[in-house]
C-alpha cells in the first residue's frame, strides 16, 4: 500500500451547513482489491453505511483506521494519537465512494471528511472485509485469520495428526505452517522420532515457536514425569496413578497455552495416554443445557496449588469455561479437580445449579465417546493446546520398566505467531516467484 499526503485549505460544510475554513490533510492510497465487491459500502444522508447489515460506520471507527502518514507511523502502522486527542463529538461532514469500474470489481475508495478538518481515503474493500469478519482482517497486518477450529470426539478424532521430527526441525515454512495449522484447528499433534536427549523438549519448542525461551514455572523450564516419585516436588502426575482428563496449571495467570510432552523412555505396556476435546464437550453441554453452560461461564472458581513443596501458594480465580464476548465462541477450558476449582459461597439455588452443571460437564469430559486413547512410545513428542485439550493417562505398573517424559510450556501466542510467520513467509515467496 502506498500513500501520498498533501496539505490544503478549503471551505468545509458541516452537517448543519455552516461554512468553515479548515486546514486539512488529504491522504491518497493505492491498494489492491479485496474479496468483497465495494458496492456494499454506500453513503446515505452523509453517513457511511455498510450494505450487508445496513449499520452505520461510527466516525471514530473510521478515523482510527486511517493509515495515512499524519495518523500512523508508516513502517509499523502504529497510531500516533491517543483516543482523547480526538474531538469528543467527532463527526463526518462529507463522504464519497469512488465509482465502479467497467468490470464492477476494481478497487474503490471511500473518501471521508471529518469535522476536525482531516480527510481520509480508505480502501473500501478493506472496510467491508473487516466489518464482515472482525477476527480475520486487521490494520497492522491485513490477513490475521487463524484456521477454523474443528471440534472432535472419539468417532471423528481418533487419528491424531502426526508429523516427522526431521521435517519439523528443518524449519521450512511449509512444514511449520502445517504443524501450527493442525495445532490451531485440531488442538494437538504428535511429532515422531524426536531424539531422546535431556532438555530436547525445550529446544524443540523454541524451534516451533521461534521464541528464544519457553514458559518457565516453579518446576523450571522443563519438568520431568518419571515412573518413580520426585524427591522434592509432589504432584499426582509424579506417581503411577491414573490421571483423569485435566488441563495443566489452571492456578496460573495466564495459564500456559501449549504443552510439549516428550517421551524419553517408555518400557511400560500400561499407562496409555488419553485426549478429550474440551471445546466439543462444552458445546455438547451448551446444546443440552444453556443454563448450565452459562453458569460455568459466569462463576469464578478458585484454582490452587502449593508449589509442589508447600513453599508457596499459586492462586487464580477464573471460570471453568470462557467465551469470546463478541462471538460467543469458546476460548478456554479449565478443568482439573486436583487443582481445586472450588466454588464460592453462593446462594443455595445458585450453588445447586453450579454443582449440577459441573457434574454434567465432568460426565461429558469422561464419556468414552469423547475420549481418544493412544500409546506414546520413545521419541514421540505430543504438542497440545492446554486451553482446549484435556489430557490424562491410565494407571501404569512401574515394575514393567522405566518411564520418563519431559515437558515444557509455551504461551498461546507463541503458536499463533509461528503460524502467521510461516504463512507470511510462504506468501512472500509466492509473490516473489510471480514477479520473477
Amino acid at each position: 500500500m502506498s500513500f501520498s499526503c498533501e496539505r490544503r485549505d478549503k471551505p468545509f460544510r458541516t452537517s448543519s451547513r455552516t461554512s468553515l475554513s479548515l486546514t486539512m490533510w488529504s491522504v491518497k492510497s493505492t491498494v489492491r482489491a479485496g474479496r468483497f465487491a465495494c458496492r456494499q459500502i454506500s453513503v446515505e444522508a452523509g453517513n457511511v453505511v455498510f450494505g450487508r447489515s445496513g449499520k452505520q460506520f461510527h466516525p471514530m471507527w473510521l478515523r482510527e483506521r486511517c493509515v495515512g502518514p499524519a495518523s500512523v507511523q508508516q513502517e509499523t502502522l502504529q497510531a500516533f494519537r491517543q483516543p482523547h486527542d480526538f474531538p469528543a463529538d467527532l463527526g463526518i461532514v462529507s463522504a464519497q465512494v469512488s465509482p465502479l469500474s467497467d468490470s464492477g470489481v476494481a478497487p474503490r475508495t471511500l473518501t471521508v471528511g471529518f469535522t476536525d478538518g482531516h480527510v481520509s481515503v480508505f480502501d473500501a474493500d478493506a472496510l467491508n472485509n473487516e466489518a464482515d469478519d472482525f477476527a480475520a482482517c486487521g490494520i497492522q497486518q491485513s490477513d490475521i485469520k487463524c484456521p477454523d477450529v474443528f471440534m472432535w470426539d472419539k468417532s471423528t478424532g481418533s487419528d491424531v495428526p502426526r508429523l516427522s521430527y526431521l521435517d519439523v526441525a528443518s524449519g521450512q515454512p511449509e512444514v511449520l505452517l502445517k504443524l501450527t495449522t493442525h495445532l490451531l484447528r485440531y488442538g494437538h499433534v504428535i511429532v515422531e522420532g524426536v531424539p531422546s536427549r535431556d532438555g530436547e523438549v525445550a529446544a524443540f519448542a523454541r524451534v516451533v515457536s521461534g521464541y528464544p525461551s519457553v514458559r518457565p514455572t516453579n518446576w523450571g523450564p522443563v519438568f520431568n514425569v518419571r515412573s518413580y516419585p520426585d524427591a522434592a516436588l509432589k504432584d499426582l502426575s509424579y506417581t503411577a496413578e491414573k490421571l483423569s482428563p485435566h488441563v495443566d496449571n489452571p492456578y496460573r495467570n495466564p495459564n500456559p497455552g501449549f504443552q510439549f510432552l516428550h517421551v524419553l523412555e517408555n518400557e511400560c505396556a500400561s499407562g496409555e495416554s488419553l485426549a478429550v476435546d474440551g471445546f466439543m464437550a462444552a458445546e455438547q453441554l451448551r446444546l443440552e443445557s444453556p443454563a448450565f453452560f452459562k453458569t460455568l461461564c459466569q462463576t469464578d472458581v478458585r484454582w490452587e496449588n502449593d508449589g509442589g513443596d508447600r513453599s508457596t501458594a499459586l492462586i487464580h480465580f477464573a471460570p471453568m469455561l470462557e467465551v469470546d464476548k463478541s462471538t460467543g465462541k469458546l476460548t478456554q477450558i479449565r478443568y482439573s479437580p486436583k487443582s481445586g476449582g472450588y466454588c464460592p459461597a453462593l446462594s443455595m439455588e445458585e450453588a445447586d445449579t453450579f454443582f449440577q452443571a459441573r457434574r454434567r460437564f465432568a460426565e461429558l469430559l469422561h464419556a468414552e465417546s469423547n475420549t481418544v486413547r493412544f500409546q506414546m512410545v520413545k521419541g514421540d513428542l505430543w504438542i497440545f493446546n492446554n486451553l482446549r485439550l484435556l489430557h490424562g493417562r491410565g494407571e501404569f505398573n512401574p515394575n514393567e520398566g522405566f518411564r520418563h517424559l519431559q515437558g515444557s510450556y509455551v504461551d498461546a501466542d507463541a503458536v499463533t505467531s509461528a503460524f502467521f510467520r510461516a504463512k507470511y513467509a510462504l506468501k512472500a515467496s509466492s509473490d516473489s516467484d510471480s514477479d520473477a
